[in-house]
C-alpha cells in the first residue's frame, strides 16, 4: 500500500471536507481519492471520514489521526525537496564564480554544467558572479551548490579541489607606449592606475598582487573595476591598466599583452558543500578551466 499516498488523500480530504475539491486540489480525479482513502481505513481498522450528502466530516479517530497524518505529509514533501536540493534539480543548479572570468569562459563551464549533470536541472544552472569571500560564504550556507573562488582562501569545511592556473594578459591603452613595444616591460606602466577587483573580494590575493608588482618596482594607484566590461571601459580611458583572461575579446581602445606570466594569472579551487555528490559539475567546470589556460 502506498501509505504516503493514501495519507495524503485523508489529509486533503480533511481539509476540503469534500472528495470532489479534494481531488481537485491534488489534480487527480475523484475516484482515485475516494479508493485510497478506503484502503487507509482498511488498513488501520478505522473509519477516518464519514460521507455525507453534504460532503465528508471527520469522525473521532480521524480527528484524532490527522495532525500526524499531516507531519508524515510535510515531512515526506520535505524529505523528497530536499533530494532534489542535493542533485541540484529543485531550483536549479546554482554555481557562482569570481567576476575576473570573462563571459565565454563563463558560457561555456554552464554550458558544461548542464551537458554533464544527469538527471539535467528542473529548471536551469544559474550562474552567480561575486568575490571569493562571499561565493565562500553563500556555499557554507547552502545558497549556491559550488563556486570557483580564488587561492588562496579560507575554505575551511568546504570541499575544494586542487589549484588551477588560467593565464592573463595585461590590457593596455591602444596608445601607450607599451602597446607597441615588442617586450614591454613592466616599468614601462608607471603613471598608469592599476583596475581590479575591490580588495574585500579576497584580501589575500589582493595583496599577492600589489605586492609582486611592488618587488617588480611598480607601485600603482589601485582602482576598482571588477568584470572584463569595466576594465576595457576604464583601460580604453588612457589612464589605467588591468588584467584579462586570455578569453577575453580585446575592446576598441585597448591591448592584450603577455607579461609577467607568474604575477599576473589567476590561481582558482572549485569548493563545493561537503557531503553532497557533485562530481559531475566539478568534473565539468575543471574541464573547462584547463582549456582557458590554452
Amino acid at each position: 500500500m502506498d501509505l504516503i499516498g493514501h495519507l495524503r488523500y485523508f489529509v486533503a480530504v480533511a481539509e476540503h471536507r469534500h472528495f470532489g475539491r479534494a481531488a481537485s486540489a491534488l489534480g487527480v480525479t475523484q475516484p482515485p481519492v475516494s479508493q485510497g482513502l478506503r484502503r487507509l481505513e482498511r488498513h488501520l481498522g478505522l473509519q477516518l471520514i464519514e460521507r455525507t450528502r453534504e460532503g465528508a466530516v471527520l469522525t473521532a479517530d480521524g480527528s484524532a489521526l490527522l495532525p500526524r497524518a499531516r507531519l508524515i505529509v510535510d515531512d515526506a514533501a520535505r524529505f523528497l525537496g530536499d533530494a532534489r536540493h542535493r542533485q541540484g534539480s529543485l531550483q536549479g543548479l546554482k554555481w557562482g564564480c569570481v567576476p575576473q572570468l570573462d563571459d565565454e569562459l563563463i558560457a561555456r563551464c554552464t554550458f558544461g554544467i548542464l551537458r554533464a549533470v544527469t538527471p539535467r536541472p528542473d529548471h536551469s544552472v544559474i550562474p552567480v558572479t561575486a568575490g571569493s569571500a562571499h561565493l565562500i560564504s553563500e556555499v557554507r550556507s547552502g545558497a549556491i551548490h559550488l563556486a570557483v573562488v580564488q587561492f588562496p582562501s579560507d575554505t575551511e569545511g568546504l570541499d575544494a579541489g586542487p589549484i588551477i592556473t588560467v593565464p592573463r594578459s595585461v590590457v593596455l591603452p591602444a596608445e601607450h607606449p607599451a602597446a607597441d613595444a615588442a617586450s614591454p616591460r613592466l616599468k614601462m606602466l608607471d603613471g598608469l592606475r592599476l583596475v581590479t577587483v575591490p580588495r574585500d573580494h579576497n584580501p589575500p590575493t589582493h595583496d599577492l598582487l600589489i605586492d609582486s608588482l611592488r618587488r617588480r618596482g611598480l607601485d600603482p594607484e589601485v582602482g576598482v573595476a571588477s568584470t572584463h566590461r569595466e576594465v576595457a571601459a576604464a583601460v580604453a580611458s588612457g589612464s589605467c591598466f588591468g588584467f584579462a583572461t586570455t578569453g577575453a575579446p580585446e575592446h576598441t581602445g585597448t591591448v592584450h599583452k603577455r607579461m609577467l606570466p607568474d604575477e599576473t594569472a589567476l590561481r582558482l579551487r572549485i569548493v563545493s558543500t561537503p557531503g553532497i555528490d557533485l562530481s559531475e559539475p566539478v568534473h565539468a567546470i575543471d574541464r573547462e578551466l584547463l582549456r582557458g589556460r590554452r
